[in-house]
């Protein structure tokens, strides 16, 4: 059984934005499975393994790496509101 994989957001750094397909490829082959590329945004999402964090985030072009934040609401009967 793997790693399990984190929800990620990749932004592309400004001097790379005509180059987003390419700052997606080296995602891939660094271990991310990319599931979206939002060219005209910069932004590209997908699924990695924890550990490959720090490799991402050092890749050329690549600005910032966000996970997923989620959040869980107390049942609206609870008394805890």
């Amino acid at each position: 059984m793997g790693t399990p994989e984190a929800k990620v957001t990749v932004t592309v750094a400004d001097d790379h934005l005509a180059q987003t397909a390419a700052v997606a490829e080296q995602l891939r082959a660094a271990g991310m499975n990319v599931g979206e590329v939002l060219e005209a945004l910069g932004v590209i999402t997908g699924w990695m393994p924890a550990e490959q964090r720090a490799t991402i985030e050092a890749l050329p072009g690549v600005a910032a790496v966000e996970g997923e934040t989620t959040f869980q609401l107390a049942p609206p009967d609870s008394e805890v509101q």
